[in-house]
């Protein structure tokens, strides 16, 4: 990770404090702490629950829940 111009992420996280849909956002030129932290804006933070930080900009082709919820929405049978 080259922490020279900032590092670029991707976040995933939910609404908190109960969201139940996953969010991802990527985020760019964030600095990198002494211990080697990226170091996430507090105005970014508020009012997330962030599950992960993944180094670099990284496109979700599919997550927990995501074929469930489309088949209910369709009315198909999930068993």
């Amino acid at each position: 990770m080259d922490a020279s111009k900032g590092v670029t992420v991707t976040v995933l996280y939910y609404d908190a404090p109960a969201g139940l849909i996953m969010h991802n956002a990527v985020l760019t030129g964030l600095p990198v702490s002494e211990t080697g932290r990226v170091m996430i804006p507090q105005s970014f933070r508020n009012g997330k629950s962030i599950i992960v930080v993944l180094e670099g900009e990284c496109k979700i082709l599919n997550s927990l829940g995501e074929r469930v919820y489309a088949q209910k929405s369709l009315g198909l049978d999930v068993d």
